[in-house]
């Protein structure tokens, strides 16, 4: 069982107080938690919301690091889903010291740390942001592909480097409805500016989507999206957005990229 100095329940009860008095206007996003919690094969993702005009706006808490030590890695994402810019970034690192001691929770991404350290700490710049990006906070789900307004379908296509290999030397997404279609997001290794060469190992071995983040103003969304590597025990995984429209940019079948 974790032993609490007086020191550290003093610490323990200034966040609390400071986390109390956000209590009243915003507590923090809540978690969603993308993969297998048992196999340690998971990212964890806090939506913050989005805005009229397609920002959408999110925290991603990187699992890689933390399954292999005690630093928590957070990164903060303002990002354009109509032209996939990237609007601000910010990277959050917390690395516990060795008398370092914070009340848990019984997931190993510790939302509870989350909400009394990180956000507590870090929240002031990111409400900057908010307010800059006119974002209304939302506790978004994320959905299903298998869940998509009727008459719309996701298909990803990939292409490994042999037939035996795992490596991924392209891979795209589009979305398809009745005999239109639309590309949603390209990677080719080929045309990378540090380009693969295809018999050989590159960075990711493979992709896969997640699901999506359905905006509440239209009818646009943000594909989540794993890009896998090797890891250690398991494949280290690093999650990207890609924004679509569910009725705009759609091309006849005939037509080609």
């Amino acid at each position: 069982m974790m032993k609490f100095t007086v020191k550290t329940h003093i610490i323990i009860s200034f966040f609390l107080l400071t986390f109390s008095t956000m209590s009243s206007q915003y507590t923090g996003p809540k978690p969603v938690v993308v993969g297998d919690t048992i196999t340690n094969n998971y990212q964890v993702i806090y939506p913050l919301g989005w805005s009229e005009d397609g920002i959408f706006a999110y925290i991603h808490q990187d699992i890689n690091i933390l399954s292999a030590s005690q630093d928590y890695y957070y990164y903060v994402t303002f990002q354009n889903m109509e032209t996939n810019e990237v609007l601000w970034h910010e990277k959050i690192e917390y690395k516990l010291g060795p008398n370092q001691h914070f009340p848990v929770d019984d997931t190993m991404y510790n939302s509870a740390f989350f909400k009394l350290v990180i956000w507590s700490s870090y929240y002031s710049e990111t409400e900057k942001k908010i307010i800059q990006y006119k974002i209304k906070r939302e506790d978004a789900v994320l959905l299903s592909t298998t869940n998509l307004p009727k008459g719309i379908s996701i298909k990803e296509t990939e292409t490994k480097n042999d037939s035996d290999s795992e490596i991924s030397v392209r891979y795209n997404i589009k979305l398809f409805k009745p005999h239109k279609f639309k590309p949603v997001y390209n990677y080719d290794c080929t045309r990378m500016e540090d380009p693969c060469n295809l018999n050989e190992s590159i960075w990711y071995r493979t992709f896969a989507v997640k699901g999506y983040f359905k905006s509440p103003f239209e009818n646009r969304i943000a594909i989540l999206v794993f890009k896998e590597t090797n890891g250690f025990e398991e494949p280290y995984e690093y999650p990207f957005l890609v924004g679509a429209h569910l009725e705009k940019g759609f091309m006849d079948m005939g037509c080609k990229k």
